[in-house]
């Protein structure tokens, strides 16, 4: 499973950070497609509907700054994704003894992870045409 953040940066942006394939982490279907989809939003290129601005990047990510980021207000969401579990919100962290708490909206999913499994879902079973559904014709 691949884990995602989602921070507040200053200008108000959403950061999805999610580590860079470096040998520790291994690359998976799941994470490239989010990825994409995520990307193609950030672009103009799709709208996935409940996800606001965002700014997608790859980049190392540590309990240290995710420990901050919940102390300054500025962790907005978990989530994990991979093959079984697709897309699944992550609401606390044990971390040295405490609970890192981490924001959830009423579903018990964050502002990007359910649109974004939404998404997955709705491309999965054709109700969203794509180029990676392929319609077959029965006989």
């Amino acid at each position: 499973m691949n884990m995602f953040v989602v921070l507040k940066k200053d200008n108000g942006i959403l950061e999805v950070v999610t580590p860079p394939l470096n040998g520790m982490i291994l690359p998976g279907v799941t994470r490239d497609s989010i990825l994409e989809l995520l990307r193609d939003h950030q672009a103009g290129k799709i709208q996935i509907e409940g996800v606001p601005q965002i700014e997608v990047n790859e980049r190392e990510i540590n309990m240290k700054e995710i420990l901050e980021a919940s102390k300054n207000g500025t962790l907005e969401e978990m989530f994990g994704a991979g093959t079984a579990a697709v897309v699944s919100p992550v609401n606390k962290i044990g971390y040295n003894g405490d609970d890192i708490e981490v924001p959830v909206t009423s579903s018990g999913f964050g502002i990007i992870a359910e649109p974004v499994l939404k998404q997955l879902s709705s491309i999965q079973w054709g109700k969203i045409d794509h180029p990676w559904s392929v319609p077959v014709k029965s006989d």
